[in-house]
């Protein structure tokens, strides 16, 4: 065998080893998703134009599950997505681009049932979002965005079943804002003056002028050699001030893949 046989079958040999980790009950587990979002949007934004958009979007992202080893019944979950987007006016005659990056970072305590295996988790949970635009063709305001940060509370609740060899975990998970800040643009400022600074304020945001909504259902698929994920996601944003109306709806199917291995020696806490 030749040397860069032997190099290869090094590498996948410890590439392959969390994979192949012994389920004896030590080590954190911890959990990682890669998924695809392929959906559908609907976009007002008065600043940009006070004609509705609506079109199709797509995206990557990535979400950990893991227990906290020291906390029993206390785990943290964080996710990262990018999406892009193409909407159109309600009269086509328009075009807006939309890049979404959004991600979050959360703690929760999870109550567990053995019979049925039940699982109802509740926490505080950060969202960042930010969701520049522009439009396909020079007008008198091409961009517009949002920016936010929240927190957020998270809820959610599982149920675990087999079905021979094949175990199967159905998830609702929903996050709602509480209290944060958002960054609301000058009506007549023009984006043409970014180099130059936009004018625009920083608020204090809430329930009462920011609304934020996110849920989910997932279905998770664990056969002998790999786990998968089909899901539904959708998400719904409102906020604004006077005049100044923002609103942003999403809807998804999310497919993905699981992987599971344990981090370092502790007692295992929160199995499904």
């Amino acid at each position: 065998m030749k040397w860069n046989n032997y190099i290869v079958l090094l590498a996948l040999l410890l590439l392959s080893a969390p994979l192949m980790a012994s389920d004896d009950g030590y080590g954190v587990e911890h959990e990682d998703i890669l998924r695809v979002h392929v959906g559908g949007l609907w976009l007002q934004d008065r600043y940009l134009s006070p004609l509705r958009y609506t079109g199709m979007q797509v995206g990557l992202g990535n979400e950990w599950w893991q227990p906290f080893s020291r906390h029993p019944g206390w785990a943290h979950v964080g996710q990262v997505d990018l999406r892009f987007a193409w909407i159109y006016s309600s009269a086509k005659n328009n075009l807006v681009y939309q890049l979404h990056l959004n991600g979050g970072w959360g703690a929760y305590y999870a109550w567990n049932w053995s019979q049925p295996r039940i699982q109802i988790l509740l926490g505080p949970y950060l969202n960042l979002d930010f969701a520049p635009r522009m439009h396909a063709r020079e007008v008198n305001k091409p961009y517009s965005m949002d920016a936010a940060a929240d927190v957020c509370a998270l809820a959610g609740v599982s149920f675990c079943f087999a079905k021979g060899k094949v175990d199967f975990r159905l998830r609702y998970l929903i996050r709602a804002n509480l209290i944060g800040i958002d960054f609301m643009p000058d009506y007549w400022e023009s984006y043409y003056e970014m180099t130059e600074g936009v004018s625009g304020r920083v608020r204090c945001s809430g329930m009462w002028n920011h609304r934020l909504l996110r849920h989910e259902l997932t279905l998770d698929i664990r056969c002998p050699h790999s786990t998968w994920r089909l899901g539904i996601a959708h998400a719904y944003l409102e906020y604004g001030a006077g005049d100044m109306s923002f609103s942003r709806e999403q809807v998804e199917a999310v497919v993905g893949t699981c992987f599971r291995y344990r981090v370092h020696p502790a007692k295992d806490l929160n199995q499904w």
